[in-house]
């Protein structure tokens, strides 16, 4: 399903407030919506619902998305550069040729994600991040932090 630019603000607008605790807060539930393409770059969509979304080719530049599901998320060709996803659910997500440079992956579930072609020079992950069976994430260029 599409959303429009005007929505997606409103939906943006009442995420910031609920993670403020303030009156009229509502979590952002972008499940199955539809955003290719969309720059997101900056957005704070700090534990959303975005199940199943498309996000192929979408900005998300610096984003925060740390919690957030995204179990099975579309993310062929986003940019997701500096993107923060610790502890997010990316269980069986596309992310094929996906741009990850420096994201924070720390404590992120990508089991059964398809990270074919992905970039993740410079990309944190710790022992709690779940990697998909088989997947070399030093050879990929991420690096470990150890708390």
């Amino acid at each position: 399903m599409k959303i429009v630019y005007e929505e997606l603000q409103k939906v943006i607008a009442a995420h910031q407030k609920y993670l403020n605790n303030e009156p009229d807060g509502e979590m952002a539930n972008l499940e199955d919506i539809d955003l290719y393409g969309r720059d997101m770059a900056g957005v704070n969509l700090k534990g959303a619902n975005l199940k199943n979304t498309n996000l192929k080719r979408t900005i998300l530049w610096d984003a925060n998305l740390e919690e957030a599901n995204l179990e099975g998320a579309a993310f062929k060709h986003a940019i997701l550069h500096c993107t923060k996803l610790r502890n997010a659910c990316l269980k069986g997500a596309g992310l094929k040729g996906v741009n990850l440079t420096g994201a924070d992956l720390r404590g992120a579930d990508l089991g059964g994600a398809d990270l074919d072609s992905a970039i993740l020079e410079d990309a944190a992950y710790d022992e709690g991040t779940i990697w998909p069976e088989g997947f070399d994430p030093i050879a990929a260029g991420a690096i470990l932090y150890r708390e």
